[in-house]
Formats: structure tokens, C-alpha cells, sequence
């Protein structure tokens, strides 16, 4: 299996751990929950269920079936009976799912499940772990105050897409400026960095734009299997991709006054498809929160498809990926190249590899509310350099151009705006296309001042 490698060695802590025996897994689908259960249990005592959407006499026959048994008319209790049966030599791990699916087959399951957890499945000879990709349902079945789990210990994880230093093993020997574009493209989720293809518009052409006439995982899918009134929570969505990312913005785009996108967007926010954030040395500013859209793939769709949706649907396939995706491209790889950058940073302090290490890491921006505009750096840290406080701040040029003394002297005029309070700061600039001479010369003699390439960050474990 490629990349997962925090992830296992979580799920292999808590197989050995004599305390907590239940574990909650939910991330969008494709994102891989189901591969890498499958991948923990290899060499391991274990039933991975998948359950259906029916009725409870059908979901109990293909338990039984999955548990081996031919026979069909088994009661829950009689199932869950004989696993701890099976579990009566070695631990066994069983893992269901699509667990609303078990859950709402019958209003007893559940119930049920939890009664063996908590009595004969209480010495922890069965590691249970439930599985699914729909937020809401598993909020309410598992983790609200009148869900029959609220009493059971449960240790919990979200699985988001794999960092670009994972993902980097679907194309390997790939040239550096095509491999972030794989990674920007499929957006990290698994499903999609399997169609990696010889070449980006190949790869967006067999991820969103198929012969089949839909695309492989629609983000519309996700927001429709939870919610309800598409139309608004689509047009918020591309309005995000467009970066309008405040609500008086998203208020004008939407026509809905503010107090009626605000709750549209904390909707979006408890299924994990949009964010909030705010600058990092603010983090209670609301004047300054701004949300954005959480997955690089749902930003491709909503950026690059979305508007030219007609072109889609007349197959005019050709036409969408010349003349608008590709075109768009670099524009919806900037904000890819601060992510990689930003992971570059942690990863890189991880290993001891820069003269600082990293407390917080996000980023900071100012508002002129007169122009209407916004600026700031794509990332600012807080860390700690020979044992005194310090700042980094960086930008990131995803662009064909290389950086020069003006890209340089910006970064560190804007400096200026947000006050290091007599604290050491270290200046970074990371450029896709490489770095002119003169800029080159002032790092070179400025230790504070680092310049970082691109190869430099797809490298880091190089």
C-alpha cells in the first residue's frame, strides 16, 4: 500500500491496546478508509463487513455469509455470539463498513452492538471498528449525547487525503512540476491518484471528464447524499473556488443576506467540505475569518468545470479542457504550491533540516476594506531559533517566471505590516521555476533569507 504510514501505526496501537477496543472511521468516499482497513488486517485475525442498505433479516444473512456461515436466520446476538467465538484464541478485528447502513437496518442493531461491547467483548478480545464516509449519519449514531456510544470509550480517525511526500509513490521518477500537478489535479485522495496518466490533461481528462459522461467521484455526490437544496450549496461552492472567501462576498454571489450563508456554510463545514480559518497570529478575529473549499478536487470541479458546466454536458470535451481547464490551470495550482510548501516546512523541521522548528504554522492577510482587496503571506510560523522566539514569513510563486530582488524586497516590505516585536525572523521565498542570479547572490550572504525550489521541497526525504 502506498503511503498511509501514520495511519497504520494508529490502527496497530490500537489493536495492541488493552483499553480502548473501538475505533470510528470517516473520511469522503475515496479517500481510502476501506483500503487501508484491508491493508491493517493482512496478517492479522480479522472480517472486514460491508454493509448493505436493506432490510434487517437481508443485513444479517450477509453478516452470516461474511462470517462464513451458509445458513441464513441468525439473530444479531447470535451472530455477535459466535465472533467471540472465533475471537476466543486471538484477537480478532471487525470492521464494518458503512456502519449507518448496519445501524439503520434495524433500530436494535446498534443498541445491541454496544451491549456486547460493553459485556462479553469488554476484555477486548474483538477490536471493532465502524467505518463511513457520510458525516452527519455518524454523528448522530456515534457521536451524539443520545447515541447508544455516547458511554463507550472510542479513540477516532479522520482520514483526509495523503500528504504530497505519500502521494509522491503513485508516480515515481515523475519531473518535479508534473508530479505537482498529479498531486494538485487528483487533489492527494487515493481513488483519484490512481488515474495518474502520462500527462496532466490526460490525467483531468479521465478523473473529471470520462467517456462515461460523469465524473469519477462528483463532489455533488458527497453534498447530496448528506444534504438537501443543491442549488445554493452549488453556487457557494463555486463562488469559494472563484476566491470569494468572506461572507459579505459569498452574501452578494448567493443573494442571501450574511445570516442566512452563515449557516449554509457551517453545514458545509460538518460534512468536511468547507473550512474556516483566520491569520495566525488572530485567531479570534472574525473581522478576518475567511472559509475556503477543504479538497483541491472539489476546488478543480467547482474552479475549472463548473463554470463551463454547459461544455460538459455537451461532451465538448475538447473545447473545456483547451480553452478553459489548462488555461486555468497555474491559477488553481497557487494555492496547491502553498499547502506543499507549508508541508514542506513541517516535514523539514520534522527532520531537523532548517535553522528553526515550528510551533504554529498558517498563514496572515489584511483587509482594505475601502479597495475591497486583500494581501499577505502565504505562510507566517511561529517557532523557535538557538532558543529564542522567532517569525517566518513566506511566499510561494507557482509561476513560469523565476523570483527576483523585487519578489524579495515585497516579502520583506510586507513584513512591516504585521510587527515581529523584536523577535528574530527568517524570510523564505519558494519558487516552481528557480530563483535570478541577484536573488541568489543577497541569500547566499543573508542567512535569514532562504530561497527553495521546488525540486527541494517534492525531495525533502531525498
Amino acid at each position: 500500500m502506498i503511503g498511509r504510514t501514520k495511519e497504520l501505526a494508529e490502527l496497530a496501537r490500537f489493536a495492541e491496546s488493552d483499553t480502548c477496543h473501538v475505533m470510528t472511521i470517516t473520511g469522503r468516499a475515496g479517500i481510502g478508509k476501506t483500503a487501508i482497513v484491508k491493508e491493517f488486517i493482512r496478517g492479522r485475525r480479522g472480517l472486514l463487513f460491508t454493509a448493505y442498505p436493506t432490510t434487517a433479516d437481508q443485513e444479517l444473512s450477509i453478516l452470516a455469509h461474511a462470517m462464513g456461515l451458509e445458513e441464513d436466520g441468525y439473530s444479531l446476538p447470535e451472530l455477535l455470539e459466535a465472533l467471540a467465538n472465533m475471537a476466543s484464541e486471538e484477537r480478532l478485528i471487525f470492521a464494518i463498513d458503512h456502519y449507518p447502513n448496519f445501524a439503520k437496518a434495524d433500530s436494535s442493531f446498534d443498541k445491541t452492538l454496544v451491549e456486547f461491547v460493553q459485556g462479553q467483548w469488554a476484555d477486548g478480545r474483538i477490536k471493532l471498528i465502524l467505518i463511513s464516509d457520510a458525516y452527519l449519519h455518524m454523528d448522530k449514531l456515534v457521536f451524539a449525547k443520545k447515541s447508544p456510544w455516547k458511554d463507550v470509550e472510542k479513540t477516532h480517525m479522520e482520514l483526509g487525503p495523503l500528504p504530497y511526500y505519500e502521494a509522491l509513490g503513485f508516480f515515481p521518477g515523475v519531473e518535479s512540476s508534473q508530479a505537482a500537478e498529479y498531486y494538485g489535479v487528483t487533489g492527494g485522495i487515493p481513488h483519484y491518484l490512481k488515474w495518474a496518466a502520462d500527462s496532466t490533461s490526460r490525467t483531468i481528462e479521465r478523473i473529471y471528464l470520462p467517456d462515461e459522461n460523469e465524473a469519477l467521484l462528483m463532489p455533488e455526490r458527497t453534498i447530496q447524499s448528506e444534504l438537501r437544496e443543491m442549488s445554493y450549496y452549488n453556487r457557494l461552492l463555486t463562488a469559494l473556488a472563484e476566491g470569494k472567501n468572506r461572507v459579505n462576498e459569498l452574501s452578494a454571489e448567493v443573494g442571501k443576506p450574511k445570516d442566512v450563508v452563515v449557516p449554509y456554510l457551517n453545514t458545509l463545514m460538518s460534512i468536511g467540505i468547507v473550512t474556516k480559518e483566520n491569520p495566525v497570529t488572530e485567531p479570534t478575529n472574525r473581522r478576518k475569518t475567511r472559509y475556503s473549499i477543504v479538497h483541491f478536487a472539489d476546488r478543480f470541479w467547482y474552479q475549472l468545470v463548473v463554470p463551463n458546466i454547459h461544455l460538459y454536458y455537451k461532451r465538448r470535451v475538447d473545447t473545456l479542457l483547451e480553452e478553459h481547464i489548462m488555461p486555468g490551470l497555474q491559477s488553481f495550482m497557487e494555492p496547491v504550491f502553498i499547502q506543499m510548501c507549508g508541508d514542506y516546512l513541517k516535514r523539514a523541521c520534522e527532520l531537523d533540516k532548517l535553522p528553526f522548528t515550528i510551533d504554529r504554522i498558517g498563514n496572515w492577510w489584511e483587509n482594505d476594506e475601502e479597495h475591497g482587496t486583500t494581501q499577505g503571506f502565504d505562510l507566517v510560523a511561529t517557532g523557535q531559533s538557538n532558543g529564542e522566539d522567532t517569525m517566518i514569513f513566506a511566499r510561494c510563486f507557482y509561476r513560469d517566471a523565476q523570483v527576483g530582488m523585487a519578489d524579495l524586497k515585497e516579502l520583506i516590505e510586507l513584513t512591516k505590516h504585521l510587527s515581529a516585536k523584536g523577535k528574530a525572523a527568517f524570510y523564505l521565498i519558494f519558487s516552481k521555476t528557480g530563483f535570478e542570479e541577484n536573488a541568489r547572490t543577497v541569500a547566499a550572504t543573508i542567512k535569514n533569507i532562504m530561497l527553495i525550489s521546488l525540486d527541494e521541497v517534492l525531495k525533502i526525504e531525498g
